[in-house]
């Protein structure tokens, strides 16, 4: 008689595993909500508060530069932007730079004023509350990318050259007639006051073609895999940027570069050289700041550094109006919405000011109107207009909602297609802590459109150019197939 005997499994408790990324967020909080409620029990004073808030700032932004395999995600950087454009003064206090009377609003004002306590407590909460929510998505679903591969994009390089060498000329041509026209009609302020006149001052087809070279120079420097082509088609770039810079206009270029590092790292799986992007850094403070002196008519040293990054934080300001003042802007939030889409097709003439059209404006003409009348304003906050959708609760759901978006363009950025659209994208991100909260998408809707006659124009070139068997092998032997950068 044989018996049969059938093993009976061994059930073990399941191991709960809980993410480290859960006890980052709940820790940050934690530390954020002790702060809070020493805050309303008068056991913190605001300017405690100020070097609490600088210190939690740095630690998320060191944490993203480790979590993010240092610094290979967009979330790195926009907590670095809104370290220096909202904490700029509360960095200047830490280091002795500003005076202790953080919370007084000088944006503009011939009397400055100051906000409240409470104010000065919802300011901080929602500065550090909007860079947790930020990076808790981001966080969260964070994987690392490999450096996107170049095999399906190579074919496009001689004709983006070709496009990128015959365009640049006019972009040449029309910075230095907008520059010319600036010295001749006040300077940075014609860009607020007569940005009309300024745009005639350049015929229709060069404003035109001088659209598509941005574009195009985000492709290359996306789609190259040589380093030699990739720093000179930077450098003429940025060469005919120097002329838009001494207009008095250098966020967008900062901006831009911010983007193209995020871009270079994406590429490269090696070790950023710490010492390299301090350099770097400091370098772009020293020319932001001797554009400001020159635009200002300031004789300050440009080697202030810390005096620089307090000015930075000017934006802060405009947080702080917005706290205070919410019912007088609160009305007109959809109108400033849909203001933010159109800022790339239309120009911000403050000559054409309506209230509730553009919060910018609204913001500068209760600073200062006779200032407003002269072509002096502010700048945005996605911070301000967060608080004016819903209060604190608003900016935490915009900051929530930016932390998706900003792992959205890390998901997009596996392909060189997708690592293109984010690029020319992220610098009106990355503006955003002194922007609109939309512009990036009217910026998204533009691309799109300059980029139509661009694809377009690459089957034409294909049809002329590849059609011959001799001019397609010397293409073939001008863009090799080589490997990363």
């Amino acid at each position: 008689m044989s018996t049969f005997t059938q093993p009976f499994p061994v059930f073990t408790p399941a191991r709960l595993t809980v993410p480290v990324a859960a006890f980052e967020v709940l820790g940050y909080l934690f530390v954020v909500g002790v702060g809070a409620l020493c805050f309303l029990f008068g056991w913190l004073t605001p300017n405690g508060a100020a070097v609490l808030t600088v210190l939690l700032l740095t630690y998320l932004i060191v944490l993203a530069w480790v979590r993010f395999d240092r610094g290979r995600h967009p979330c790195f950087l926009f907590l670095c932007a809104l370290m220096l454009l909202q904490c700029g003064r509360l960095i200047g206090y830490c280091l002795g730079v500003t005076d202790s009377d953080l919370y007084r609003v000088w944006l503009m004002r011939a009397t400055p004023f100051d906000i409240t306590r409470d104010e000065t407590g919802v300011v901080l909460l929602s500065i550090t509350l909007s860079a947790i929510c930020i990076y808790a998505p981001c966080r969260w679903r964070y994987h690392r990318l490999a450096p996107p591969s170049h095999a399906l994009v190579r074919h496009y390089l001689p004709y983006l050259y070709l496009l990128f060498f015959c365009c640049l000329p006019f972009q040449l041509l029309k910075n230095y007639l907008y520059l010319r026209y600036g010295q001749q009609h006040g300077g940075y302020q014609v860009f607020f006051m007569d940005y009309s006149g300024l745009a005639a001052s350049v015929p229709p087809i060069v404003r035109v073609i001088s659209l598509l070279v941005f574009p195009v120079f985000v492709a290359i420097f996306v789609f190259e895999t040589r380093k030699k082509w990739i720093w000179m088609v930077t450098f003429l770039y940025f060469a005919t940027a120097v002329l838009y810079l001494l207009t008095g206009t250098r966020m967008d270029t900062f901006a831009l570069v911010l983007a193209l590092w995020y871009v270079a790292r994406i590429q490269s799986t090696k070790r950023p050289r710490i010492l390299r992007l301090a350099v770097v850094a400091v370098g772009l403070i020293l020319v932001a700041n001797m554009i400001q002196s020159a635009r200002t008519g300031d004789d300050s040293s440009p080697l202030d550094i810390g005096r620089f990054v307090a000015e930075q934080g000017i934006s802060l300001d405009v947080t702080e109006v917005a706290v205070r003042y919410a019912p007088l802007f609160r009305p007109y939030v959809v109108s400033y919405a849909l203001q933010d889409l159109r800022a790339k097709f239309f120009s911000n003439d403050q000559s054409q000011y309506v209230r509730g059209w553009s919060f910018v404006f609204d913001m500068s003409a209760f600073l200062n109107p006779n200032l407003f009348k002269l072509g002096f304003g502010t700048g945005g906050s996605y911070l301000a207009d967060g608080y004016l959708i819903a209060g604190v609760f608003g900016v935490a759901l915009l900051s929530l909602m930016i932390g998706f978006l900003l792992s959205f363009f890390h998901a997009c950025s596996k392909t060189c297609a997708g690592l293109f659209l984010v690029a020319a994208i992220l610098p009106d991100v990355f503006l955003m802590p002194r922007g609109g909260s939309l512009i990036w998408v009217s910026m998204l809707i533009r691309t799109a459109i300059v980029i139509t006659p661009v694809i377009a124009g690459w089957y034409i070139f294909q049809y002329f150019a590849l059609s011959r068997p001799a001019a397609a092998a010397k293409i073939t032997l001008w863009s090799p197939d080589l490997e990363g950068r």
